[in-house]
């Protein structure tokens, strides 16, 4: 069981995370009921996500009504639409402890109530819940075709769903439909005769389980998920085997290979990480959960390894993953190619995930580094400002022209899309902004050291009324680097507080009750000694704005310069300069101004570059060299990445073309 110490109760108190806290509870997840609900039809553009249904509705909450009794027809959507709701449920529940800050969440409150009543009207008394099954196929077929199924995958995120709802709530209605699940599973799973001796292709099962068992203290969850992470890729025929012996089929005209649903060698043997981006990070966060929670150094080392892998050859500098269309996967190392990337919301948030996980196990701040990374960059990007149009896709290069005309780029939208035929990533955003609070602290395990990672200002209440109050002055963080920690520990208690020093961050300044402070840095972070009354630290982070080269191994980015201040990567926009974009460029030292803009995009840090623009004597296709291109003098404007594409529809680039 999680000790009080390690779930404080925070109440962010950001301006930049408030305003995003607020839209999440009164515009998004209010329209994402809606779209679940068929109330307003949604455009899904091409190339939005892979399969077509042929509907403009998501029908995820009709097919519960149907499994439930309340209504006739048939099943719609993917084999996974359950799932749309099930983490509308998590975003949705975490959102309710608003209410203790004054917000009004009677009416989400409610659909939360009926999404619970659906899901106990359509659960099937031997504990299965999968509507795509109760409806479409006979009971005989489930568990049979495990390759494209999604059947542990659905009902995965049906408990993690019923474990944030008892978490905020101490009810136990979802969480006892939860254990019926997760009950069904255990017969039917394991190295029994007549059980399944494989696994889900899609991870899931493996991290919700040991969410169940954190609520609950039942060790049989544990085990069951240890042993699914332990069972995949031992057997790389288990998928085809149930074929053979007449599996329900899904997804025909689909054939990856094993090591997309990372089955193709055990996965605690893997060096790299491959295969479809999301199922290859959950997995990753199951088995540095359950590594931690057992003590099982190889799943610890697994996990490392991984993230280590990730981090240094296959990672964005927004923090997006999976550079590979085909598969919305990873594909090798140093492969980041701008206007071909994949770069899944949902792996983003996915990443944010396994940095928590990792933090629990040992913080470092490299870590915390990238999940801020992530944060404000990857997660963001995938959200309208006002919560009602999502990417699926988060490229670092776009071109509306080039996405309509060429077939390879129809994945990356020119504009957000109201809906998906594969509608993974509005809920998923909502899930993690509307816990945003668990995200900020890492506790030790002896309880003696907060690590306070992320640079989100607010309020919070650990255990015996120890409490640390962050303050930030003037635009505040992500536009100012002056951050304050308040530390109030009215009981004298042996506690020390490491605050992390950003790797973006060259200089820095801390002072300790005034007084300047040189402390050394260790893992990333800075201690200093909290066991007096009140404590406060005073940091000031340098903000200045920063040109970064990628390693030369990335080819597609030699030659080309990014712009970052803060956690904040920048980005040029075709409503805030001429076109073509790629004419542009700046040179590693060019003058850059920066100005606060309130008004703008619900208010961003803008800059202004003096760069340059290539023109040619001549419009002939091609052109014999007689001499250099000339350059003239141009300002080039950039916003914050996570902020594009909520004006006019335009071409957008994050690199740009270095020169002398």
């Amino acid at each position: 069981m999680t000790n009080q110490a390690q779930n404080p109760n925070v109440t962010i108190t950001s301006r930049f995370w408030t305003r995003y806290l607020n839209m999440t509870v009164t515009n998004a997840l209010p329209y994402q009921w809606r779209a679940l609900n068929d109330e307003v039809p949604v455009d899904v553009p091409e190339g939005a996500a892979w399969g077509e249904n042929g509907s403009q509705f998501s029908h995820s909450l009709r097919n519960l009504r149907i499994a439930a009794g309340r209504e006739e027809g048939k099943f719609s959507g993917q084999p996974f639409q359950d799932t749309d709701v099930s983490k509308w449920l998590e975003a949705a529940s975490y959102a309710l402890r608003r209410r203790h800050e004054g917000i009004d969440v009677d009416e989400l409150e409610a659909h939360v109530n009926e999404a619970i009543d659906l899901f106990e009207g359509a659960q099937d008394k031997d504990g299965y819940l999968d509507t795509k099954f109760e409806l479409d196929l006979p009971a005989e077929k489930r568990f049979k075709g495990l390759r494209w199924s999604h059947e542990l995958y659905t009902m995965g995120h049906f408990i993690e769903a019923a474990v944030a709802h008892y978490e905020v709530t101490g009810s136990k209605r979802a969480l006892d439909i939860a254990e019926r699940v997760a009950n069904c599973i255990d017969r039917n799973f394991g190295d029994g005769e007549g059980q399944v001796h494989g696994p889900d292709g899609h991870p899931e099962i493996e991290l919700a389980l040991a969410r169940l068992y954190e609520a609950t203290g039942e060790r049989r969850w544990l085990d069951l998920a240890a042993w699914f992470i332990r069972v995949r890729g031992t057997d790389p025929e288990f998928f085809d085997e149930q074929d053979k012996a007449g599996g329900p089929q899904f997804y025909t005209d689909l054939h990856m290979p094993l090591n997309y649903f990372v089955q193709d060698e055990p996965i605690l043997d893997k060096q790299k990480a491959e295969a479809h981006a999301v199922r290859l990070l959950y997995l990753a966060v199951a088995v540095s959960k359950v590594g931690r929670l057992l003590g099982d150094q190889k799943m610890l080392d697994t996990a490392e390894r991984l993230w280590d892998n990730i981090v240094k050859h296959r990672m964005y500098i927004t923090g997006a993953v999976g550079s590979c269309q085909v598969g919305e996967s990873f594909s090798f190392d140093d492969d980041l190619p701008n206007d071909l990337v994949y770069g899944e919301t949902c792996a983003s948030v996915a990443m944010m995930f396994y940095g928590k996980s990792l933090m629990e196990t040992k913080p470092r701040g490299s870590v915390a580094d990238v999940m801020e990374q992530e944060l404000f960059n990857g997660v963001l990007s995938g959200e309208q400002l006002d919560g009602t149009r999502y990417f699926y896709v988060n490229p670092l290069e776009a071109d509306p022209e080039a996405s309509k005309g060429n077939p390879t780029k129809h994945h990356i939208l020119p504009r957000r899309a109201g809906w998906f035929d594969c509608a993974c990533c509005p809920a998923n955003l909502g899930r993690l902004i509307a816990s945003l609070d668990q995200y900020l602290y890492t506790v030790s395990d002896d309880g003696k050291t907060v690590y306070a990672h992320q640079f989100v200002a607010n309020k919070t209440e650990f255990e015996d009324d120890f409490t640390i109050e962050q303050t930030q002055t003037g635009d505040e963080y992500p536009w100012s680097g002056d951050i304050t920690f308040h530390v109030s520990n009215p009981n004298g208690l042996n506690k020390k507080v490491a605050v992390r020093i950003p790797q973006w961050s060259k200089d820095y300044t801390l002072e300790v009750n005034g007084k300047p402070a040189d402390l050394p840095v260790a893992d990333g972070f800075v201690t200093v000694d909290a066991s007096a009354a009140e404590t406060e630290i005073h940091l000031v982070l340098d903000m200045s704005v920063r040109r970064v080269r990628a390693s030369l191994r990335v080819r597609a980015d030699i030659g080309k310069l990014a712009v970052a201040r803060g956690p904040i990567v920048f980005c040029m926009e075709q409503v805030d300069n001429e076109g073509p974009l790629w004419l542009d460029g700046m040179s590693a030292d060019a003058e850059v101004s920066e100005a606060y803009e309130p008004d703008l995009l619900e208010g961003v840090e803008v800059l202004k570059v003096k760069g340059s623009r290539l023109e040619s004597p001549s419009d002939d296709q091609y052109q014999n060299v007689a001499e250099p291109l000339a350059e003239r003098e141009e300002t080039l404007t950039m916003i914050p990445y996570y902020a594009w594409c909520n004006r006019e529809e335009g071409q957008m680039q994050v690199w740009i073309r270095e020169t002398k």
